[in-house]
């Protein structure tokens, strides 16, 4: 199962990244940028590839299709090395040892890792290898593995985000359809809390808090109608009024709960977001926001849970933009500093445009596979939890904040600005959200942007 880095894990990757400049020059500079053709005869190679992944069924599924591939052409082999994140990343590089190909479990460092020269841009091997990346990915992905001119990474799978609801507790409430705008959201949270005899909350109807779960992306952008930044590369959070409406839907919603109540049920339940205990299954609430994974865990811990999945209601009161989320995913780097270019890159070709390998790591972690000859041939690509994922991911409204050479450090600022503004501790929006987007424009300069 994916889940983007987030919190101390993203911090600590950060720091490390600033650490690590230009990749080492030499031989590793001076190597053909031309794809290797798959039928010719070649000296027999070992590239390495490092990966995120470390559960027993991911690591085996990679290393059957990497048998697959060293079967297929016996002069590549593939050392293969799971449970490596971006600092061990960037510690290999900053050290001059970097593997060929890194797998990241998410894109927030692709600008920072283009922009200061860690990893190669792929264009010159896409072109060589007659790979058409807007006829072989969904746009989203284009969104989060390029950084101005530069394709800095391949998707290799993807996440989509949306709404999980509890059918049951829906007609209980007489609620009809799922809300398809915030306010409506609000308003059937509201119908479906319940209250214990004491007072006590038994069932929220929807706990937005930007701290719980997945509930961070519902932040960026495409559920408010908003760019995180503007064509000059600022933040819009003091120019784009949508951002304060989208603050007061949050705050308004936390209010009726009482900020103690939604502290209570965050400290409790996030440490639960994903397994047996989830607020959606133990019926602690009727509605959360998540990813496409949370369908196959649902599947694996309780099968007969009766529930719908639709897109994120949106802030505009006419549903405009209804049906569009947030997209992100896995990414797949070359190393600029790898003495095998070429041969890295032809593995990392293989692993993100494989149909049979991508449906098969997408039904092991449950993802959804990255490019339209895989989508087309999944066979869960129609059924009723999963479909609304597809079609969400491949809806022209969908993406992913613009990437910067800031790396994560951008989100982490957001994200604590949110928080705070959650807990009271920010009284005023407008001037709140002034200041944190000085402070990300600030940080944006800084690292080159």
């Amino acid at each position: 199962m994916f889940k983007p880095i987030t919190g101390a894990a993203a911090a600590t990757a950060a720091g490390v990244l600033l650490l690590s400049g230009c990749t080492s020059s030499g031989p590793a500079d001076s190597q053909p940028t031309s794809a290797i053709s798959a039928g010719a005869s070649h000296a027999p190679t070992t590239v390495t590839v490092w990966t995120f992944n470390h559960l027993p069924n991911e690591v085996a599924a990679f290393k059957a299709t990497l048998g697959q591939l060293h079967a297929k052409y016996p002069w590549l082999t593939v050392k293969f090395v799971p449970n490596k994140d971006d600092a061990a990343y960037a510690k290999a590089v900053a050290a001059g040892d970097p593997p060929d190909v890194f797998i990241s479990s998410a894109p927030d460092n692709v600008a920072k890792f283009c922009y200061n020269g860690t990893v190669a841009d792929l264009k010159p091997y896409l072109s060589s290898a007659g790979v058409d990346t807007a006829k072989t990915f969904p746009a989203a992905t284009l969104v989060y593995t390029r950084y101005q001119d530069k394709q800095c990474a391949l998707p290799l799978l993807t996440d989509a985000f949306a709404l999980y609801y509890n059918k049951k507790m829906f007609a209980e409430a007489g609620i009809t359809k799922p809300p398809r705008t915030l306010a409506e959201l609000t308003a059937a949270a509201k119908k479906l809390t319940k209250k214990n005899p004491d007072g006590s909350i038994k069932t929220f109807g929807f706990v937005p808090r930007s701290d719980f779960n997945a509930n961070r992306y519902i932040f960026t952008g495409v559920q408010s109608g908003t760019d995180f930044y503007g064509k000059d590369g600022k933040t819009t959070f003091a120019d784009d009024a949508k951002w304060q409406q989208l603050l007061k839907w949050d705050r308004e919603l936390i209010d009726y709960y009482g900020a103690s109540n939604v502290q209570k049920f965050v400290g409790r339940y996030q440490p639960h977001a994903d397994d047996a205990s989830n607020p959606l299954l133990t019926g602690a609430a009727a509605m959360e926001f998540d990813g496409e994974w949370h369908v196959g865990e649902i599947a694996t811990l309780k099968k007969d849970f009766d529930y719908g999945v639709v897109p994120m209601p949106v802030l505009d009161a006419q549903g405009t933009g209804y049906g569009a989320g947030n997209t992100l995913g896995t990414v797949a780097y070359l190393s600029a500093g790898s003495k095998h270019k070429q041969e890295a890159f032809f593995a990392l070709q293989q692993l993100t445009t494989d149909t049979t390998f991508l449906n098969q790591l997408a039904d092991t972690v449950y993802n959804i596979p990255s490019t339209f000859a895989a989508l087309k041939a999944w066979d869960k690509a129609s059924d009723p939890h999963w479909k609304p994922f597809v079609d969400l991911f491949q809806n022209s409204g969908s993406y992913y904040k613009t990437l910067t050479p800031a790396g994560v450090e951008d989100m982490d600022t957001w994200r604590a600005f949110l928080l705070e503004y959650e807990q009271g501790k920010v009284k005023d929006a407008a001037s709140g959200l002034s200041g944190v987007g000085k402070k990300i424009d600030d940080l944006n300069a800084q690292s080159g942007q």
